[in-house]
């Protein structure tokens, strides 16, 4: 795994407010990926294999953009790629993968 392409990513995944838990507002863990190795598919199955949604929600992913101050969506290669061009020099990502209905 080459050093320049690894990224942290801190995730915060949130359940479908309509069907989640009241007293849990997300389940927060990190995950190491290569930037150089990963599709936005793989980024999704590898999250969605490990914490499953329940019947029909989706998986959308977001992360906070430090220059900009918001959350952008990424919903292809190419933001997914963007997001990794953004966070470059720290090597840190703050994900948002939030679990709803279609």
């Amino acid at each position: 795994m080459d050093p320049n392409s690894t990224y942290l990513l801190k995730i915060k995944l949130l359940g479908n407010p309509k069907k989640a838990r009241k007293d849990i507002k997300c389940f927060c863990y990190d995950k190491v990926i290569d930037s150089d190795l990963t599709t936005y598919k793989d980024l999704v199955e590898s999250i969605v294999e490990q914490y499953s949604p329940r019947y029909l929600e989706v998986a959308h992913v977001q992360y906070y953009d430090d220059a900009l101050k918001i959350c952008p969506e990424v919903k292809c290669d190419q933001d997914l790629m963007l997001m990794f061009e953004n966070h470059s020099e720290t090597k840190v990502v703050r994900m948002i993968i939030a679990y709803c209905d279609p």
